[in-house]
């Protein structure tokens, strides 16, 4: 159990990171961020006001995947009305492989996000 949860604090850390700092040099601020006392549960939420657009990024504890979801707007966000992205499942590896494990698995959400970045309309 101990490993398991060094494993996905340790992906919710380097995920929450990278895709900060993306989100950050794209135009969009941290709003929001909910841990839940009962679990790891984490809530994720990056908005542009100028784009009037939100990213959602939320980590499922019991199924132990992130969720990557959108809105067409920036204030009364409830996560469950969210335009699902994509899921990203996760498994928990062993220590000698975590950090190549996380990194390739925070890429494809960063990948994700850049695609989804370069879809939308751009602003003048």
């Amino acid at each position: 159990m101990i490993k398991a949860f060094k494993s996905i604090e340790s992906i919710q850390k380097q995920v929450k990171d990278s895709i900060h700092q993306l989100l950050v040099e794209n135009g969009y601020s941290l709003n929001n961020e909910e841990k839940f006392n009962d679990s790891s549960a984490v809530l994720l939420q990056w908005t542009n006001k100028t784009s009037n657009h939100t990213f959602e990024l939320r980590w499922d504890i019991r199924e132990q995947w992130f969720e990557l979801g959108e809105f067409d707007r920036t204030s009364n966000l409830n996560y469950s009305q969210h335009s699902e992205i994509e899921v990203f499942p996760f498994s928990v590896i062993g220590v000698l492989f975590r950090d190549r494990y996380n990194a390739k698995y925070t890429e494809k959400i960063e990948l994700k996000i850049k695609e989804k970045i370069n879809t939308m309309p751009k602003l003048i």
